[in-house]
């Protein structure tokens, strides 16, 4: 298993204390692991639609078939 470092400022303590709280989270570690989980899903495109690039790709893909 890998081990991630990362050094936080106070605000971003304060913004992951939010995020925990928000999601029912009481591990900083459960927390990432469900913020990976959502993006590698692509949920995020669910929530914030997907870029102009890949919905111009898939508008031409669907054009040829």
């Amino acid at each position: 298993m890998k081990e991630l470092r990362i050094k936080l400022s106070s605000k971003d303590e304060e913004n992951i204390n939010k995020l925990k709280e928000k999601y029912g989270y009481e591990s900083t570690e459960d927390l990432f692991r469900f913020l990976v989980t959502i993006f590698a899903q692509h949920y995020v495109e669910f929530l914030w639609g997907i870029n102009e690039t890949e919905k111009n790709a898939k508008d031409e893909f669907y054009k040829r078939y």
